[in-house]
């Protein structure tokens, strides 16, 4: 994976990590305050709604400059993203279940997470072939032999080593 790919997904760790730091915090010292602490659950969770979305438009926007060969890439991180988008607001908002008639409020959002498991499935399916490149993004990177025996990446227009123009 290109280097300029682990920065959107690094800076999704610690904000996550963050968020989890705040949540534990937050289960010790408010709880005894029920309307406070499902207040700050609400809040924390919306934010990893946000972190998983930010995620997904800066890795999709590096992976089209770093990969654009490979569209469904990008469509796969969307799916993926999609559906713990929705089983992050599931899980947020199931203690407020029963406002709606019985059973509505799982199939609501079975329904929902239906949709990026279908895109999920479809782009898994279409390139069943490719599926460790897909899924890996290990596009192997092309080397170019000198004539002295070392390997110099592809973009080199002289060796590394010896300093010898490359074919």
């Amino acid at each position: 994976m290109n280097r300029e790919l682990y920065m959107p997904v690094i800076r999704a760790i610690v904000a996550l990590v963050l968020v989890i730091l705040v949540k534990f915090a937050a289960m010790l010292i408010l709880r005894d305050t029920r309307t406070v602490y499902s207040v700050v659950d609400i809040v924390l969770s919306l934010a990893v709604v946000v972190i998983l979305l930010r995620l997904r438009l800066e890795f999709n926007r590096q992976l089209s400059v770093s990969k654009p060969d490979l569209p469904e890439v990008r469509s796969f991180i969307t799916g993926l993203v999609l559906l713990l988008v929705i089983l992050t607001l599931y899980w947020t908002f199931v203690p407020y279940s029963r406002v709606l008639p019985d059973g509505s409020y799982n199939i609501l959002f079975f329904i929902l997470a239906l949709v990026p498991v279908y895109l999920l499935w479809n782009i898994l399916n279409k390139n069943a072939g490719r599926l460790s490149e897909v899924l890996l993004l290990s596009t192997r990177e092309e080397k170019r032999k000198c004539s002295c025996g070392w390997d110099n990446p592809e973009t080199a227009k002289f060796c590394n080593k010896c300093g010898s123009l490359l074919q």
